[in-house]
C-alpha cells in the first residue's frame, strides 16, 4: 500500500490524532481503502469511527432494504429511510461524518461478487453474513494480501474475529540512555528516549478459528484449549444458526428459536468434547436483536482493530473478541 502524503488540511484536521500515533501512521490511514459489509447497527458504528479516522476511501456493501426497526437502531437513517435501500440512505449521513473521505454505496448481494472486487481494498469488515461466504472471502483476502476483521452483535453479546495475515507493528518504548561521566567524575542521570520496538503476530485463517458442524476442518488444534471461554461456543452457535436459518435469532420466532440454538448448542459442544454445562442456556433469551449501546462498544473495538491493523501502530488482538453480555467486558482470546 503507498502511503500518501497528508495536505495542509488534512494534517490541520488530522492533528489531534497525529500527535497520538504519528505522521507515518496517518499517512498509511490516509490511503486505506476499506469496504465494509453490512451496515445495520453495527455496521453503522463501525463507519462512524474509520471514517473519522481519516481513511482514503470507504464502500458500503448492502443490499437490504431499511425497516422500521433498522431505522430505530441505526443513527446515520432518517424516518423517511424506510422501504429504500440501506447502503444508499446510510451514505447521505455517513458523508457529512467527514467529507474528505471518498465513500460510495454498492446495494447488490455480496455473495454475487467475484474475487476481482475483494482484492480491490486494504482491509474488508464484515459483518452479517453466513461463515461460507466469510470464509470465501478470507480465502481471497489472504491469496491479494488482504487484511479481515468480523464481528456481529446478537442482543447484549458481540464478538469479532481477525485476520491480519502476518501483521508487522510498531511500539513506542522508553529507554534510559546511560550517559557518560562528567569532567569531575560524577555520573549524570540517564535520559529517557523513546525507541521504535517492531514485532509481529501471525494470524491463523479463519478456516481454523470458525470450525462448525458442517465444515471439513479439523477441530483438534482448537480442543487442545481445555479453558476455552464459553462465550467462544456462543459465537459459534449463533454463526451456525445463522447458516442454517438465513437470519439472525428473531424475537417473533422466539420459542422456536431457542430451541433450535439449544439443539445446535448441543452439537457445538460435542464437536469440541466439551461439557454442554460449559455453555449456559439461558444466555439464548438475551441474543435477539441489536442493543444500541452494544453496537457501540463493538463497532468502537473493530474500528480500532482496523486502523490499528491499517497503521501498524501498536498490538491488535489476537484474534477474537468476545463482549460478556451478562457483565458487559471484552475479553481477548487467541484461537487456533
Amino acid at each position: 500500500m503507498s502511503e500518501k502524503q497528508l495536505s495542509a488540511v488534512e494534517a490541520e484536521l488530522y492533528d489531534r490524532q497525529i500527535r497520538l500515533w504519528g505522521i507515518e501512521s496517518q499517512e498509511r490511514l490516509r490511503a486505506a481503502n476499506i469496504l465494509l459489509i453490512g451496515v445495520r447497527g453495527l455496521g453503522s458504528e463501525i463507519a462512524k469511527n474509520i471514517l473519522l479516522s481519516g481513511i482514503n476511501s470507504l464502500v458500503i456493501l448492502d443490499d437490504g432494504v431499511v425497516t422500521e426497526e433498522e431505522q430505530h437502531k441505526n443513527f446515520l437513517l432518517n424516518r423517511d429511510s424506510i422501504g429504500k435501500k440501506i447502503a444508499e440512505e446510510v451514505l447521505i449521513k455517513a458523508q457529512a461524518l467527514n467529507p474528505l473521505v471518498k465513500i460510495s454505496a454498492d446495494t447488490s448481494n455480496p455473495v454475487k461478487k467475484d474475487t476481482k472486487f475483494f482484492e480491490s481494498f486494504t482491509i474488508i469488515i464484515a459483518t452479517g453474513i453466513k461463515s461460507d461466504l466469510l470464509l470465501r472471502i478470507d480465502k481471497i483476502c489472504r491469496a491479494s494480501k488482504v487484511k479481515l476483521i468480523c464481528g456481529d452483535v446478537f442482543g447484549t453479546f458481540g464478538y469479532s474475529v481477525s485476520d491480519f495475515l502476518d501483521h508487522e507493528y510498531f511500539e513506542d518504548q522508553l529507554k534510559l540512555v546511560a550517559k557518560k561521566r562528567t569532567h569531575d567524575g560524577i555520573e549524570e542521570k540517564p535520559e529517557k528516549e523513546t525507541v521504535k520496538v517492531r514485532s509481529e503476530i501471525v494470524y491463523p485463517e479463519l478456516n481454523k478459528v470458525i470450525i462448525l458442524p458442517n465444515t471439513k476442518q479439523s477441530v483438534e488444534p482448537i480442543k487442545k484449549v481445555k479453558r476455552r471461554n464459553e462465550y467462544f461456543f456462543l459465537m459459534l452457535t449463533l454463526l451456525e444458526f445463522r447458516d442454517r436459518e438465513g437470519r439472525n435469532p428473531d424475537v417473533s420466532h422466539k420459542e422456536k428459536d431457542v430451541n433450535l440454538l439449544k439443539e445446535i448448542k448441543k452439537e457445538i459442544l460435542t464437536l469440541y468434547n466439551v461439557d454442554e454445562k460449559k455453555l449456559n442456556d439461558d444466555l439464548f433469551n438475551i441474543v435477539f436483536g441489536e442493543v444500541v449501546p452494544v453496537c457501540a462498544v463493538v463497532g468502537g473495538v473493530i474500528a480500532q482493530e482496523v486502523i490499528k491493523g491499517v497503521s501498524q501502530k501498536e498490538a491488535p488482538i489476537n484474534n477474537v473478541f468476545l463482549f460478556d453480555p451478562l457483565t458487559y467486558c471484552g475479553k481477548e482470546e487467541t484461537v487456533a
